[in-house]
């Protein structure tokens, strides 16, 4: 996984400064958020989680089902 990076820009909707990761933001005003495909890197799969079924997924810590 690449490194996060922090950017600003301002709301589409209500032009407040708002920060981001990647170039994914939502506006805490107006509740603007823009499209996920709008970022500067892929997000990351399914995969890519280590809690991913796939993953040898540990059990719950409690012991619960």
């Amino acid at each position: 996984m690449s490194a996060l990076q922090i950017t600003e820009t301002e709301c589409r909707q209500c032009g407040t400064l708002i920060a981001g990761l990647n170039g994914r933001y939502a506006c805490p005003l107006c509740g603007w958020v823009n499209s996920h495909a709008d970022g500067h890197a892929a997000l990351p799969t399914a995969e890519d989680d280590p809690d991913h079924p796939g993953k040898g997924r540990r059990r719950n810590p409690l012991g619960r089902r």
